[in-house]
């Protein structure tokens, strides 16, 4: 495959032609990554409290990394049923309406036995789309409220081993 420089294009429809391609590539390879939901927190808490209490939250997710040195605890892919919108005149319902979740939590020592704490959420949806992939997983927001519910059963678990949590 040879490529011309933009510059030794001489025709005005080529230029454009040129433009709307690299356009198109920069938006398909922007729309591969989902929107993340950062959270953040400060723990006055020791570093193997925090680690354990973490671990034991995120328990219902498929743990994938668990790097205590780096302070990372990455998870899978957990799929979630919801309820998605109705079809047709008789209100049928499409393929099973889901969504699916993966979190990052990183742990950063800031000061002796204070720990900055950010939970990231990518969320996908399963869904119509279209085209040659009729139904596919595609991003959407990040759940607020499953974000809040995660820390907010960590800033209770740590706070009955007596660590502060400021929000």
């Amino acid at each position: 495959m040879m490529f011309l420089p933009v510059s030794s294009i001489s025709q005005p429809i080529d230029r454009w032609v040129v433009m709307v391609l690299c356009f198109s590539i920069q938006m398909g390879c922007a729309s591969l990554g989902g929107t993340d939901k950062i959270s953040e927190r400060y723990l006055a808490c020791p570093m193997d409290s925090v680690w354990d209490s973490s671990l034991q939250v995120l328990k219902a997710y498929p743990v994938s990394v668990k790097d205590k040195t780096k302070g990372l605890i990455e998870t899978g892919w957990r799929v979630q049923y919801v309820e998605g919108p109705q079809y047709g005149l008789f209100r049928r319902e499409g393929l099973t309406n889901k969504e699916r979740s993966q979190l990052s939590l990183t742990l950063t020592p800031v000061q002796s036995n204070v720990i900055r704490l950010q939970l990231a959420e990518r969320r996908e949806h399963w869904g119509f789309r279209g085209g040659s992939r009729i139904y596919d997983w595609f991003p959407v927001e990040p759940s607020e409220e499953q974000v809040n519910q995660i820390l907010s059963t960590l800033t209770k678990k740590l706070e009955a081993e007596g660590c502060f949590v400021e929000s």
